[in-house]
């Protein structure tokens, strides 16, 4: 008696991975969905039922929260009608923050996998349909249960919490700073570590919070705080250094974070900030004794989604640092 094929869903955003060519001399738009990927893949239903279907056909620049909301609630509707799996293809220049904002959303044991492409599916070398390859084979293996949200790309796996794309045109972008989940070898996912401890919050009701990200500069001037706090909910500063702003911010964010919640970061690509080093104004012990919060082990762009969730949950900053903390041991 044969065992039935796993189930495996699988929704198109758009992105390089579906881009091509209208007429010659044009540059590259989204034009391809999931079905088209699939047909690509020679053999794929000997290992799966494949379920495929387009839910936008945009860069990733355009993506918006609410669409990766659209794009969450298929996926557990793809889980609640028997999905082992589901997987969501989008354009890689916000796949990080995609994947990140699923993983503090995602509760379901089934995995749920983001991959794209860097080469379009007209270029030498194009990696999208062996990616989508990789991306099956995690699904459906039976070791990427409770792992939440993860990438798949270069056949390499990467847990939503840690990825980051480094480069703007290789196909091995992206990094995991030296804590890569696992690897697709000869067909196997082989993971390096067991499930990661996760902190997942409701699905929020309201989405309309608003989190502003600034990145410290040399020289740089503090005028845009006042807009800050005239039009925004949050804030998250990528500070210099281990999470350090000039002594005109400090005093600035210190106010403001009387009215709205101020997280502070690393700009660096790896690294945390630090809690207890340096004492100038400006630097960690003075900001936290403005009542700052520090950013951890995550980076800016993650601590600003972090932040719009916590928001748009109704939570406090507490529930900003609790999550903090599920980040190491």
């Amino acid at each position: 008696m044969s065992l039935s094929k796993p189930k495996i869903s699988i929704g198109s955003l758009g992105g390089t991975i579906s881009m091509t060519k209208k007429s010659q001399g044009q540059g590259v738009a989204p034009s391809l969905n999931a079905e088209d990927f699939i047909a690509a893949i020679p053999g794929i239903e000997k290992l799966a039922c494949l379920h495929a279907q387009g839910l936008f056909q945009l860069p990733s620049g355009h993506l918006k929260f609410e669409m990766i909301m659209d794009a969450l609630n298929w996926a557990f509707k793809q889980v609640d009608e028997g999905a082992s799996g589901v997987i969501l293809t989008q354009g890689t220049d916000t796949l990080e923050e995609s994947a990140f904002l699923c993983d503090l959303l995602w509760d379901r044991a089934e995995p749920l996998i983001l991959m794209g492409a860097m080469r379009t599916p007209e270029s030498i070398g194009a990696e999208g349909v062996r990616n989508l390859y990789n991306s099956i084979i995690c699904a459906i293996s039976p070791n990427s249960k409770n792992r939440g949200v993860m990438v798949v790309m270069n056949d390499t796996i990467h847990a939503a919490r840690w990825v980051r794309k480094s480069h703007s045109l290789l196909v091995n972008t992206f990094e995991s700073d030296g804590k890569t989940y696992g690897l697709i070898a000869e067909g196997r996912v082989e993971y390096f570590y067991p499930p990661l401890y996760r902190k997942t919050f409701d699905l929020p009701k309201r989405l309309d919070k608003k989190v502003f990200l600034y990145e410290e500069v040399l020289s740089g001037g503090v005028e845009i705080i006042d807009w800050v706090e005239k039009t925004q909910d949050g804030l998250v500063i990528a500070g210099f250094g281990a999470g350090h702003v000039s002594a005109e911010m400090a005093y600035k964010i210190g106010e403001l974070n009387k009215k709205i919640p101020v997280v502070v970061c690393t700009r660096t690509t790896d690294g945390p900030s630090v809690y207890q080093t340096y004492g100038y104004i400006g630097a960690e012990i003075d900001l936290m004794a403005r009542g700052i919060c520090m950013g951890g082990y995550l980076s800016e762009r993650k601590a600003r989604i972090l932040l719009w969730v916590i928001l748009n949950n109704h939570l406090d900053m507490q529930a900003f640092k609790d999550y903090l903390q599920t980040l190491v041991c």
